[in-house]
Parts: C-alpha cells; sequence; structure tokens
C-alpha cells in the first residue's frame, strides 16, 4: 500500500508542479501561492491588442559573461637592449664618442680639458676629454638633472642613447 501512496503523491505533486510552474511562466496573476520558488516576478507590461503584441515574444538572449581579454594590438617589437654602462663611454676619442652620442649641445675648453655637453630629458650629462700620450680620450664623466644635483650617469646616459635611436635617419 504504501507503494501505491507514493506513487499518488509523486503522480500528484507532478501535476502540482507542473500547473504551478505553467502558471507562473504564462504569469498567471490570480494564482496567490507562497511557494518557494526561484521565479522572479516580470514587471507588468501594458497591454496593447495589436496583433504584434498578441504573438508569443520571443526569450532574451542568454546572456553570459564575456571571457576577459586583451585588445587584439599589432604587436611592437621589442624595445632594443642598450648598453648604458657609463664605462663604455671612458676612454673614447672624440670620434667615437659623436658617433655614439652625437655632437655635444655645447663644447667648452678648459684646458687642459675639454668639457662635452649632452642634454637628455632630464639631465645634463658632462664628457671630460683630456689628451694623454698624444692622444685625446675621455677621463671622466658626470650627470646632473636641471638643478645641478648629481644624478646617476647610468640613466642618464639611458635616456641619451634612446634619444640618439629615435633620431631619424640623414
Amino acid at each position: 500500500m504504501r507503494a501505491d501512496k507514493g506513487r499518488k503523491g509523486v503522480r500528484y505533486g507532478g501535476i502540482l508542479g507542473a500547473a504551478l510552474l505553467a502558471a507562473a511562466l504564462t504569469g498567471c496573476e490570480g494564482l496567490s501561492l507562497r511557494l518557494p520558488f526561484v521565479f522572479a516576478p516580470q514587471p507588468a507590461q501594458p497591454e496593447s491588442r495589436t496583433e504584434a503584441s498578441e504573438a508569443p515574444a520571443a526569450p532574451a538572449p542568454r546572456t553570459e559573461p564575456e571571457a576577459r581579454t586583451e585588445p587584439k594590438t599589432a604587436a611592437l617589437p621589442p624595445a632594443p637592449v642598450i648598453d648604458d654602462d657609463p664605462a663604455r663611454i671612458l676612454g673614447l676619442g672624440p670620434d667615437r664618442l659623436t658617433e655614439l652620442l652625437g655632437r655635444p649641445e655645447l663644447t667648452r675648453r678648459e684646458p687642459p680639458a675639454e668639457i662635452w655637453q649632452y642634454r637628455g630629458e632630464s639631465c645634463v650629462f658632462d664628457v671630460f676629454l683630456y689628451e694623454e700620450g698624444g692622444l685625446v680620450r675621455v677621463i671622466y664623466l658626470e650627470a646632473r638633472d636641471e638643478s645641478a644635483r648629481r644624478v646617476a650617469e647610468r640613466g642618464c646616459l639611458n635616456q641619451l642613447l634612446r634619444a640618439r635611436l629615435a633620431e631619424p635617419l640623414s
């Protein structure tokens, strides 16, 4: 007997559940049962008697969160590796120094030295050339900011070399 009762409960429960589901989906407002449904009430829409409104509305397309992807941009070539070690400047002659950094913005003679000055975006790079054994060579260098405070030579040299790479070829 229990088996029959269980089946009837399932049968009636299934029918009642289907009826409630159909009522909820069709928007039946006359049925006011307080059941723990997950369905959210639909906002009332104004009724208009046109053919377009009598046709069942197509369900809204299901929107799923879009996968986050990075915007596709043209791949930029990697930045060139720059040897910005200030020690590479020491010992260079005027010709090699000009090849590497270009013409100085200012040249000053203070015997026995000649000072070449280059300006970066945020620094000034002074290169001191002295004559040694009949050859003029870089013996000392110094970097400073616009207010004459010393800054790292490597950072300033890096600015100058990057600016030099960006110059158009003539």
